[in-house]
């Protein structure tokens, strides 16, 4: 399903939106390839795993990870077939599956979010932070669904070709590109674990 024009103009107040069919099937192409690189390369992988909360139990210990539960999953995990070890052996069918899914999903993106900078300073890329918010916030208003897909803007030098290449296709003279994202119409999904508010925000003196 299309992103409508008018869901574009909103969103283009953020972002630089991209559904041109040929614009978008080089970004399939360069996302996609993005993907693999980070799925293969084994360091950068394992950065991923790492990360994983495996079941309700991690991910209600720490929220802020990638978070993999419900009942399907988690029947997967009491049966075996779904581990922290499979997930970091490419040779495993759990990581094969893993990562099939995730190449389908890519070559299904009718659209694709971009933000860029004109400098690179810390200021810059919080900026750019707050316009990827606006843009996400944006966009589930409309019923959109967004996910980002920023493995090509990653600087190590397996992804060297490809960090080149995605400026090469969405920056300007002298600008950075600070998000990529997939745009279009997903399904409905629960709300993403988060950490009580009270363990981020500390309560400094009251001011008189």
């Amino acid at each position: 399903r299309e992103v409508g024009a008018e869901a574009q103009a909103v969103l283009s107040d953020f972002a630089t939106i991209k559904s041109r069919p040929e614009d978008v099937a080089a970004l399939r192409t360069l996302t996609m390839e993005a993907m693999a690189i980070e799925m293969t390369t084994q360091h950068t992988m394992m950065e991923s795993v790492d990360l994983m909360r495996f079941g309700k139990t991690e991910i209600e210990a720490n929220p802020d990870g990638i978070s993999l539960g419900g009942p399907f999953l988690e029947s997967l995990m009491l049966a075996g077939m779904l581990s922290r070890e499979d997930q970091a052996d490419q040779n495993s069918a759990s990581f094969k599956q893993g990562f099939d899914m995730m190449q389908q999903g890519l070559s299904a993106t009718p659209a694709y979010a971009v933000v860029t900078s004109q400098g690179n300073t810390r200021l810059d890329q919080i900026n750019a932070g707050r316009d990827w918010v606006r843009v996400h916030l944006a966009a589930t208003g409309m019923g959109l669904s967004m996910q980002p897909v920023s493995q090509s803007l990653q600087e190590y030098s397996e992804m060297a070709a490809h960090y080149a290449q995605v400026h090469e296709m969405l920056a300007g003279p002298n600008e950075t590109v600070q998000m990529l994202g997939r745009l279009g119409y997903g399904p409905a999904i629960d709300a993403s674990p988060r950490w009580p508010l009270e363990t981020r925000i500390a309560h400094g003196p009251r001011q008189t």
